[in-house]
């Protein structure tokens, strides 16, 4: 439910969630390097849109990315 010291969360059709790491997914497929390469989150996640960015137009499979504040394990 929530695995420790995962740092990417896909959130998928139906409520599923699925866990991984940044590192490994980056090296092993240059798409996620660039995904993960982007500018990072706004200095401050306030209520507006919680540093959420459009991804619709990367292809199928990728709709938005958004950036979270999760308290460290």
């Amino acid at each position: 439910q929530a695995p420790l010291c995962a740092d990417v969360v896909f959130q998928l059709q139906g409520g599923h969630r699925v866990f991984a790491h940044r590192v490994y997914l980056a090296t092993a497929c240059s798409r996620f390097y660039d995904l993960f390469a982007l500018e990072g989150p706004p200095e401050t996640l306030s209520e507006g849109d919680g540093g959420t960015r459009d991804l619709s137009s990367w292809g199928r499979g990728f709709l938005s990315l958004r950036w979270e504040l999760v308290a460290d394990p």
